[in-house]
């Protein structure tokens, strides 16, 4: 995120000039192009998560189906 050090403050790329200078001293910041934020992976902590569920929902999936062909309901 580029930063203007005369005005103090943070800029989005897309409120820079189109040469990537600051709107309101024209002090050149940055080229716009450059930071622009591309999506990233997910990281894998996520992705572990992802298993997790997938796993707990399936064995809940397996107890209900369990439960309901035997008819032995918990509680």
């Amino acid at each position: 995120m580029p930063w203007c050090e005369s005005c103090d403050r943070f800029y989005n790329p897309k409120q820079l000039a189109p040469d990537g200078t600051c709107m309101t001293c024209g002090r050149f910041i940055a080229d716009p192009d450059d930071d622009e934020e591309t999506p990233g992976k997910a990281p894998w902590h996520f992705w572990i998560l992802v298993v997790a569920l997938v796993a707990y929902l399936g064995w809940r999936l397996v107890q209900v189906v369990i439960w309901a062909v035997t008819g032995d309901w918990p509680g």
